[in-house]
């Protein structure tokens, strides 16, 4: 509901009408270099083909916020890493809406991307990626671009 309490499960097709919330978890891979992990969505996707997000990322199902971003790191980019919850954020608009968790964690392990879930992954240094999302916003998702600008103005150093 709109408290994000879970009042129920529905298929996955009844939350791309738009008039349902769901629940997702994102994470936001860095390595050592201090470069973000991004995925290119495959052009396949429902929501948000074709556009930059998160490292890894999914609709929680019937599970913790916490559970399902273990699930999405090891299904979208076959890594198990310690991740830490950071904050929540809503997103309503007319294609989606959910309740967005966002996770960090930081890794040097190789990546092996699930390309049913996306067409490229790249790493890119941080402070381009800030850049490149206030100059070309229109090249990430919304709860992407929704989510770094909380990331940037709390979290980052």
């Amino acid at each position: 509901d709109k408290e994000d309490k879970m009042i129920g499960l529905r298929p996955r097709e009844d939350f791309y009408t738009g008039k349902y919330i769901h629940r997702a978890s994102n994470l936001i891979l860095l390595n050592s270099k201090n470069q973000v992990l991004l995925q290119k969505r495959a052009s396949t996707k429902k929501w948000y083909p074709n556009l930059y997000s998160y490292s890894a990322s999914g609709t929680v199902q019937n599970e913790s916020y916490e559970e399902c971003m273990k699930k999405e790191m090891q299904e979208e980019i076959g890594i198990s890493i310690k991740s830490k919850f950071l904050f929540k954020y809503p997103i309503f608009d007319k294609e989606d809406k959910a309740f967005h968790a966002v996770f960090i964690g930081q890794s040097d392990d190789k990546v092996s991307p699930d390309k049913t879930e996306m067409d490229e992954v790249k790493w890119i240094d941080i402070n381009e990626l800030k850049n490149d999302l206030k100059t070309n916003p229109h090249k990430y998702s919304p709860p992407f671009v929704k989510g770094m600008e909380i990331y940037f103005k709390s979290y980052q150093k």
